[in-house]
């Protein structure tokens, strides 16, 4: 029996050089449908940078959780 599977469209930006991360977040987050997890790790840089694209953007967006603040979920 096969299980359904539901396809996310989250993003992973560990390893990615943080010159990049605007045209990666914009061909991301035009291209699918929000709710999705941007994943960001732990780098204050990182998470300021996609936090500020979103901002820009006009997106709506919540960091984290109490116990894992390595991701970014928009809304």
């Amino acid at each position: 029996m096969k299980k359904n599977t539901i396809k996310t469209s989250d993003i992973d930006l560990h390893g990615m050089v943080h010159s990049d991360i605007d045209d990666i977040l914009e061909n991301h987050c035009y291209l699918n449908i929000p709710p999705f997890k941007i994943i960001t790790g732990n780098s204050n840089k990182m998470k300021e940078k996609v936090i500020n694209f979103l901002d820009k953007n006009n997106f709506k967006y919540m960091s984290g959780d109490i116990y894992n603040q390595g991701y970014i979920n928009v809304l």
